[in-house]
């Protein structure tokens, strides 16, 4: 059954991707724009996803470097006691 829709959805992107090349090919000034427009509005918007990406990492290393601080604090406090 799933080899079924795996032949079916490769046929619908091949003929979306054909339809597509072709109204490119012929150059409408109004889809050219319009694709520039939607491809720059995704590009900013991965370029966002990025720079969060980029954020949470950040703050991700920064709790991981206090938390091992603080097992190297406590394992000291641990080896003065004995």
């Amino acid at each position: 059954m799933f080899q079924n829709w795996k032949w079916i959805s490769f046929g619908v992107g091949v003929l979306v991707g054909a339809v597509g090349a072709s109204l490119l090919s012929s150059r409408p000034t109004f889809i050219r724009d319009s694709a520039s427009t939607v491809l720059s509005h995704g590009l900013q918007a991965k370029r966002k996803v990025q720079g969060w990406a980029a954020a949470g990492r950040e703050n991700l290393e920064d709790l991981v470097a206090e938390a091992d601080q603080k097992l190297q604090d406590r394992q000291a406090q641990a080896s003065a006691k004995e």
